[in-house]
C-alpha cells in the first residue's frame, strides 16, 4: 500500500503544478494583476492548506496561468 502511495505522489507530480494548490495558484494568477513568488507564497498561507510554495511549482503556474 506504501508503494501505492509513493507511485501516485510520483504521477500527480510529474504532472506539473501539485494537484493539492492547482486552483489556489489559478485564483492566485486570475485575482493578481503583477503576480510574483513572495505574493503567491503569501496568498497560499492564507489558505486552509498552509501550503509551502515551491519555485518550481510558481514557474510552472506562472507559464500557464499568466497566459490567459
Amino acid at each position: 500500500m506504501e508503494n501505492l502511495k509513493e507511485y501516485e505522489d510520483f504521477l500527480f507530480e510529474a504532472k506539473g503544478i501539485h494537484p493539492a494548490i492547482y486552483k489556489d495558484l489559478q485564483e492566485y494568477f486570475k485575482s493578481t494583476k503583477t503576480p510574483s513568488f513572495d505574493g503567491a507564497k503569501k496568498y497560499l498561507s492564507k489558505t486552509d492548506k498552509k501550503w509551502v510554495l515551491s519555485e518550481e511549482d510558481y514557474d510552472e503556474a506562472e507559464s500557464e496561468f499568466k497566459l490567459k
